[in-house]
């Protein structure tokens, strides 16, 4: 029964992570990685968080690829591929506790800033480059930290985009990146079968919480869902900060 006790907040942390993930699209990483590091060490909460949020991403992403914007998506994914080798170098060679930490404060600020915006206006030609600078972020935080969220949630939030699309583009490029992360794991190890083991276990509740989160979708109205994604980050990040420094 100890052991159980022990492991209960995983379970509870998939759960919670999935709801949140039907909902907006995003957002399994920023809730299930400062919870699972409860119950297992941070590379191990790394990997497992990736290989469970994408079998949830990528059943969503079917069940929503209407709404998904192509030409974001594939601008997102391609800078995310420059960004993922040099957050894998990271994570296996540097002490990932001090980065989570800068991040995590920088995400608050940022998000702080961007709270009191409705959107970001950028021309064509430069919203290109921007929209790789940003994926490029991502790719780079998904494999050094475990989370991809923060730069392209926050700057999906402000392209005046419907909750229909953001969702859709969000929950399509996670399902993406997650899949060339694991591969990266996978090649250098990075994945063992106790790990495969434990997200099977894991799957049930996390495919509950997602059909959760889809059913209350429709519930939840566009203006509530454009501020809830910054106070959102703002929040896990102040409780990923905390976690890691206490």
């Amino acid at each position: 029964m100890p052991g159980f006790l022990i492991w209960l907040p995983a379970p509870l942390a998939v759960l919670l992570a999935a709801v949140l993930q039907g909902i907006t699209g995003f957002g399994f990483a920023l809730i299930a990685v400062p919870l699972l590091m409860v119950v297992f060490d941070a590379h191990t909460a790394v990997v497992l968080n990736l290989l469970v949020s994408f079998c949830t991403q990528l059943v969503l992403s079917l069940r929503v690829r209407q709404g998904i914007v192509r030409s974001l998506l594939i601008n997102l994914f391609q800078g995310s591929l420059l960004g993922i080798p040099a957050g894998l170098y990271v994570f296996l060679h540097f002490d990932v506790k001090s980065l989570k930490i800068l991040i995590s404060i920088l995400t608050i600020v940022f998000a702080l800033v961007l709270l009191k915006l409705k959107t970001i206006k950028i021309d064509k030609l430069a919203g290109r480059w921007v929209e790789h600078l940003v994926g490029s972020l991502s790719g780079f935080l998904s494999t050094s930290i475990g989370i991809a969220g923060p730069p392209v949630i926050l700057f999906l939030n402000h392209q005046d985009l419907s909750k229909d699309k953001f969702r859709a583009t969000a929950s399509a490029y996670f399902t993406l990146l997650y899949a060339v992360s694991l591969t990266l794991m996978a090649l250098s190890r990075g994945v063992n079968t106790k790990i495969i083991l434990n997200a099977a276990l894991l799957l049930p509740f996390a495919f509950l919480g997602s059909n959760l989160g889809l059913f209350l979708f429709p519930r939840v109205s566009q203006k509530h869902f454009h501020y809830s994604v910054p106070l959102l980050v703002i929040a896990t990040g102040l409780y990923s900060l905390l976690t890691t420094i206490l």
